[in-house]
């Protein structure tokens, strides 16, 4: 069996935990072996789950922790926090860092950073995406304005930007490649957004460390072009680390102010004694040195990641090709020069085939392998609904026959085959199954 899985995706909300004792000023008695048992989702018996993703730490994690608390610095802007923001800059081509909470908390600074404060300000964002990237333009004052993607990488399309762009209050666009793959219209996105005077935010958070081809042949890592790059650092991204992110870029004034924001926007030029006085109401946002320490050691391993994610890709690929019932599945394109990641494999079903239903089953029949659905489209969200809103057809087809496969770093051939059977398996059972008469 396995541990109740209550924090899935952690978006469940996991379970409240209430503790008492009869003496408060005393340490908690912790029996470890119980708690480790407690692991959402862990394997209590001999098959071992496979997950969507994991964290790939290296082995420098536990001697930067322990320099950390050795050192009795635990709080921010220590000496590993600046190591983890010049990592992060060099693996998006950024020459300026700054490291934050979460990616959603990385979305917010750098809203405010491009000067999004008002409702008037709208902003393109996929609606096929995590709803942090409109949350974060909400927190920051602004309107979102989901937009459609294309059908091969399942970022933004141009043609999608270009008709939300006829709305004169549009100030900028946030580009969020998905599941690893570089977004297929990205360059000319970018190109136009900077013809028309507006900013682009690449919402990288699923895939950093992937490249982007250019027209002369060459490649920038995804992040390189944009006005400003977020990225997450979540457990289950290409580098882990629980939680953070970082807000990144080449206009280290623009990264500065990101960063004001994300401290509370303290007053400038006021003197030490007045170091409670602030400008803005900002917020708290900024990442502690323990958990840049576990990122330093994470980001080492980034290359390693990326290698293992691209093995696995081909696994699924391989698999699909070569089985009757998995040959009309689609995996997503990269385009030309592209060279993605694949943190998450995403399997688009045949026309007429529920990706809930097929995944559903799935879960129930093989609950050692874990799926999660496609992004519920923002558009369809009463949150974000507005008169500017626009038609995503191609959004609602991927939520309706997407489902997303186990794509950890752990996984082996054999696992991926398992996958693959277990797929097939719930195909064919909801296929079978009599569509009761209304």
């Amino acid at each position: 069996g396995y541990a109740a899985d209550t924090h899935w995706y952690s978006n469940v909300g996991g379970s409240i935990v209430k503790i008492g004792d009869t003496n408060i000023h005393m340490p908690l008695q912790v029996n470890e072996k119980r708690r480790l048992a407690v692991v959402p989702g862990a394997a209590l018996g001999t098959r071992k789950k496979l997950r969507m993703n994991e964290p790939l730490i290296g082995p420098n994690a536990e001697r930067y922790c322990a320099k950390t608390l050795d050192s009795g610095w635990i709080g921010v802007e220590g000496p590993y926090v600046k190591q983890f923001e010049k990592q992060l800059a060099c693996i998006c081509g950024c020459s300026a860092a700054c490291a934050v909470q979460s990616g959603t908390a990385a979305l917010y600074g750098a809203m405010k950073a491009l000067g999004v404060s008002d409702p008037c300000h709208h902003v393109l964002v996929p609606a096929f995406t995590c709803a942090a990237c409109a949350d974060a333009i909400v927190h920051a004052g602004g309107l979102p304005i989901p937009i459609d993607c294309d059908m091969d990488s399942y970022g933004i399309s141009l043609d999608a930007v270009r008709r939300g762009l006829e709305d004169k209050d549009a100030v900028g666009v946030v580009l969020a490649p998905c599941y690893g793959v570089p977004a297929r219209d990205g360059n000319e996105i970018i190109s136009l957004c900077k013809e028309r005077g507006l900013w682009v935010c690449e919402d990288a958070c699923e895939t950093y460390g992937a490249h982007m081809g250019l027209k002369d042949g060459g490649k920038v890592p995804v992040g390189t072009l944009a006005t400003l790059t977020v990225v997450s650092v979540r457990s289950e991204k290409m580098i882990g680390v629980g939680e953070g992110g970082a807000i990144l870029g080449n206009d280290s004034m623009l990264v500065a102010r990101a960063k004001w924001w994300c401290s509370r926007a303290p007053s400038r030029g006021a003197g030490l004694w007045r170091v409670y006085e602030h400008d803005a109401v900002g917020q708290n946002f900024r990442l502690p040195e323990m958990l840049a320490a576990i990122g330093c050691a994470s980001a080492e391993m980034l290359p390693t990641m990326i290698e293992r994610k691209r093995r696995i890709h081909q696994w699924y690929a391989e698999a699909f090709a070569n089985h009757p019932v998995l040959k009309d599945i689609r995996l997503q394109k990269e385009a030309p020069g592209d060279e993605s990641v694949w943190w998450i494999n995403a399997a688009l079903l045949p026309e007429g085939m529920s990706g809930e239903e097929v995944g559903m089953r799935l879960m129930k029949d093989f609950p050692d392998i874990e799926i999660r659905p496609g992004f519920f489209p923002l558009n369809m969200m009463k949150i974000f609904k507005s008169k500017w809103s626009h038609p995503c057809p191609n959004s609602e087809v991927l939520y309706r026959r997407l489902v997303c496969l186990p794509s950890s770093h752990q996984l082996l051939h054999e696992d991926v085959d398992r996958i693959c059977s277990a797929l097939v398996a719930a195909i064919q059972t909801v296929g079978s199954t009599p569509v009761s008469s209304a």
